[in-house]
């Protein structure tokens, strides 16, 4: 008689050999195995394969994304089992700019062209791009690649005509403000959507309460409202007699800057190493700065190599907010638009740098997309 000893490991040894045979089969189809390395996160294996972080957990059912570790092998899938891209090498292009081009990195595309050497590459050299889509590329106008990694000598305008895209949607789809002012080794997204959240609008209400050392002042301030106007919707007349634990409405508020006062640019897109580019904003301010739920929502604390102390955000409007570097945690689990949720730092691969937030987010809980424009139209 079988013991059920032996059955649970027979059953166990059953669904890793089925499991294996799966991962061979998506392999073979086009996907990809990758193994995980210390401090990975699947944002930024999704985001340097040119896949969704959903389409990565699907292809290896996986329930919690944050709960990857080093030396996993999962399956990157590929585009819709679409054949490889074929790009001809131009003038001056890098293996890592023409991965980046394609949202692939330039480690995928060594491997797929057994290059022993990935910094050896020659002008007219054909290459083909791991789940990728599309015909032939020379490099020239007309192509269908998704991203252009921005070269010297290059104007928004003349990379606009090569892609056969307008200046005003290329600016849109990369939160750029000033089209006469882009960046060399700036990735540009051709094909992406400018995103500012909801709630930037304002016109809804939302409440504080009074805690040690609040002013009615630094309240306003931190809700981008009238400091006249907070004193009327709340019925006081003296604005300098406000007591701790008392409930303040705070009209119209809407979405909160995460850090009040922080410097910072349109940053999307710049390269940093191992070629990655950067997928947020990043917010400077000086070390213990106050880190502000910019919506309602549900605040997870986290602690990672790479981002330091960090916090993900399922807001009430849909978006996933991501803040890393942090000095210090605020509060967790439920959490109002404006209540602290951290401080500004310089944790996990950002130690001895400028104390800042590195900020993303992330509509739907899917890829990243630029903060920069809902930061702009909320005032920040």
């Amino acid at each position: 008689m079988l013991t059920s000893t032996y059955l649970l490991s027979t059953d166990k040894r059953l669904r890793t050999h089925v499991i294996g045979i799966l991962v061979a089969l998506m392999v073979a189809a086009g996907s990809m195995a990758y193994e995980v390395r210390p401090g990975d996160t699947l944002t930024a294996i999704a985001a340097s394969h040119g896949v969704t972080v959903k389409a990565i957990l699907e292809a290896n059912d996986i329930a919690n994304p944050d709960l990857i570790r080093a030396g996993q092998s999962i399956v990157i899938p590929g585009k819709d089992g679409e054949p490889s891209k074929v790009h001809v090498v131009a003038a001056g292009e890098t293996l890592g700019q023409i991965a980046a081009r394609y949202g692939s990195n330039a480690a995928a595309v060594a491997a797929t062209n057994e290059l022993s050497n990935p910094n050896l590459i020659r002008i007219g050299q054909k290459l083909k791009i791991p789940g990728a889509s599309g015909s032939t590329s020379t490099g020239g106008g007309g192509d269908s690649a998704t991203f252009h990694v921005v070269r010297a000598g290059e104007t928004l305008a003349g990379i606009a005509s090569r892609y056969g895209v307008t200046v005003e949607k290329l600016a849109e789809a990369n939160g750029i403000t000033d089209p006469s002012r882009i960046y060399i080794g700036t990735r540009l997204s051709l094909t992406g959507q400018s995103f500012v959240a909801d709630s930037t609008d304002g016109g809804s209400a939302t409440s504080h309460t009074v805690q040690a050392g609040d002013t009615l002042g630094s309240i306003a301030r931190r809700y981008g409202v009238d400091v006249n106007e907070l004193a009327r919707t709340n019925g006081i007349s003296n604005p300098n007699r406000i007591q701790i634990g008392q409930k303040l409405t705070i009209s119209g508020g809407g979405w909160v800057c995460p850090v009040a006062g922080a410097s910072y640019v349109n940053d999307w897109g710049f390269p940093r190493s191992g070629e990655r580019f950067h997928q947020g904003t990043d917010l400077m301010a000086p070390r213990g700065t106050e880190v502000l739920a910019p919506v309602g929502g549900q605040i997870k604390l986290v602690t990672g190599t790479v981002g330091g102390l960090q916090f993900y955000l399922s807001g009430d409007d849909g978006v996933t907010y991501i803040g890393t570097h942090m000095e210090a945690f605020g509060r967790s689990g439920r959490v109002e638009a404006g209540q602290v949720i951290g401080y500004v730092g310089d944790t996990g691969n950002a130690r001895g740098g400028p104390p800042h937030l590195h900020f993303e987010m992330h509509p739907e809980d899917g890829e990243a997309v630029n903060p920069y424009p809902t930061l702009q139209k909320a005032g920040c």
